[in-house]
């Protein structure tokens, strides 16, 4: 498979592939006080790929997103996290309110948080987005993380559409009630805590 004069990998393609971005506990569109702002992440503890992706969806996200996106002069740090998935490397970038994660492993991730903003992308290995929304969830050949955990753990994955009419994955547990299912695999929301009605 070609993209424009470069062939994709699939061993590149799964490194930074699919990339799900979630910017969390945005209060507005406000930007973050000069005092807030905190020192960009050393490019050395983050892996190349990572960065790039990060940078490709702020500036796709900043361009036409009606969501807190922090303005380009921000700053992120890294963030560790806790108990990852097995088998993934989770990235956690903090900058003012906004919180976005990157896992990479076979498919490239992040999770969502508590706005209820979803929004999926797949990223190539030099930094293009060729696949968004419900497209990027799910694509056959790349996969989706969040749906295989979901299956895996024996519940019902489901493409929902949200009141703001985006469309998010689900991850459907017995009882009726249902966690977005990014959530659900970083462990934000599991089947104890789950609320009765998410969407």
């Amino acid at each position: 498979m070609n993209y424009g004069s470069h062939p994709i990998r699939p061993v590149a393609v799964a490194l930074v592939a699919a990339l799900l971005f979630m910017l969390a506990a945005c209060g507005g569109a406000a930007e973050p006080a000069a005092s807030t702002t905190t020192p960009a992440t050393p490019a050395g503890e983050v892996p190349a790929g990572v960065m790039r992706a990060r940078e490709a969806v702020l500036d796709y996200l900043r361009a036409g997103a009606n969501e807190c996106v922090p303005p380009k002069q921000a700053g992120w740090t890294l963030d560790e996290v806790a108990n990852p998935p097995a088998g993934y490397d989770v990235y956690r970038f903090l900058s003012g309110g906004c919180a976005m994660t990157i896992t990479t492993a076979a498919e490239s991730t992040a999770a969502p948080g508590p706005t209820g903003f979803c929004w999926q992308a797949v990223v190539d290995e030099q930094g293009r987005i060729v696949l968004t929304g419900s497209e990027a969830q799910t694509d056959p050949t790349l996969g989706n993380p969040a749906k295989s955990y979901c299956e895996q753990q024996g519940y019902t994955f489901e493409v929902v559409t949200l009141k703001s009419g985006q469309l998010c994955g689900r991850c459907e547990f017995e009882d009726g009630r249902s966690c977005n299912a990014w959530a659900f695999f970083h462990g934000a929301c599991t089947p104890d805590n789950a609320p009765a009605s998410d969407s």
